[in-house]
């Protein structure tokens, strides 16, 4: 993002760089995708300075001879967390590990806007509670996944998965946060929908019920419950639930997507005949899978912490730990944490939102 001051006929331009932190032993395809991720995001983008945390030996050898040390920062973090590692533990089992450095710098230093990560998602969520701490007017952080619907755009789910119990008050929270990050995202008036069994006000469970009349005192544009079954014909731009619905939702439709993927590919595949025709239909097959591709997601943001967190897929290749860097980049630009915490006071402020609320 660029600023400019116009004196005395002249442009004078000031380039905000930002530095963001990257996770370099998390995800599938660590050290090799993670590396060269960096490698291209630092191509793509002269503002960018990059924290690689990892084994210092290991990035140095990817990163080669020819990366400018005044953009790259390294810092030897060798043990990587793995899925079987305790979430609540992990910071004092493995303190020598990149979540765990990556957390204390994030706090200690303010000079680093954003963290990224294909890590446990466990433990990139506790880290992120339990040493940066929440955001003025958050009770909990929330994990925002994205998925595309039949109208060419996207839907964000959130919570994703980060609270498997929730509050009203905290669903409110989540819709106001979803609002402000869908308008850094272009979105100029996102449409906030509630995950609900039927469409109608007063349906659903008490958590549904308190949930629904508390966000019609917000500033969003709240536009009521969303069946499952409407969440991918593009009707919100956003849908509010708790992590655990949010998470099965999330996975069902994955799988759902593959399964269908495979059943066209078994029939297409069963004879001479059907093979022949598969040349021709190769093409919308892959179109049909493409859409939940993990490796082209770019990343679930987590919001509510007190710095900008990137959550990647595990399976994310190089493309989606580049183009997650330079998101990350551009929130913190953005100002994604500031204007979030304006957007929750003001929302507090003029609605008689509590957070004792259930």
């Amino acid at each position: 993002m660029f600023y400019y001051r116009l004196k005395k006929s002249k442009i004078k331009t000031k380039v905000i760089n930002m530095k963001i932190m990257l996770d370099c032993l998390g995800g599938d395809f660590a050290p090799k995708a993670t590396i060269e991720g960096a490698k291209n995001a630092l191509k793509s983008s002269a503002t960018l300075n990059l924290v690689l945390l990892g084994k210092e030996e290991e990035i140095k050898e990817g990163l080669g001879n020819n990366f400018d040390p005044n953009r790259v920062e390294i810092i030897n973090a060798p043990e990587s967390v793995l899925n079987t590692d305790h979430p609540a533990l992990f910071l004092k089992q493995k303190p020598n590990s990149t979540l765990a450095v990556a957390y204390e710098q994030l706090r200690k230093r303010e000079d680093i806007d954003a963290l990224v990560s294909a890590g446990p998602t466990g433990a990139i969520l506790t880290g992120a509670v339990l040493r940066l701490g929440r955001i003025k007017g958050v009770e909990r952080p929330a994990l925002v996944a994205t998925l595309p619907t039949r109208t060419g755009k996207l839907v964000r789910i959130i919570d994703a998965g980060a609270n498997m119990d929730s509050k009203s008050s905290y669903l409110v929270q989540f819709a106001i946060m979803a609002d402000t990050y869908l308008k850094l995202n272009g979105v100029s008036n996102p449409r906030i929908g509630l995950l609900n069994v039927g469409a109608e006000e007063g349906k659903g469970n008490e958590l549904a019920k308190e949930t629904y009349a508390l966000l019609k005192q917000t500033n969003v544009n709240f536009i009521g419950n969303v069946e499952g079954d409407h969440v991918l014909k593009g009707e919100a731009d956003a849908v509010v639930c708790d992590g655990f619905w949010g998470n099965v939702f999330l996975k069902a439709t994955e799988e759902a997507c593959y399964y269908v993927s495979d059943l066209f590919k078994e029939a297409i595949f069963k004879n001479i005949f059907t093979k022949i025709g598969a040349l021709f239909q190769l093409k919308g097959l892959k179109k049909v899978k493409e859409p939940f591709n993990y490796a082209k997601k770019a990343c679930a943001p987590l919001l509510g912490t007190k710095k900008i967190v990137l959550k990647c897929h595990g399976k994310s290749n190089q493309e989606t730990i580049k183009e997650t860097i330079l998101e990350a980049e551009r929130l913190a630009k953005d100002g994604l944490i500031e204007k979030l915490t304006n957007a929750l006071n003001l929302n507090e402020t003029e609605s008689s939102i509590h957070p004792t609320a259930k």
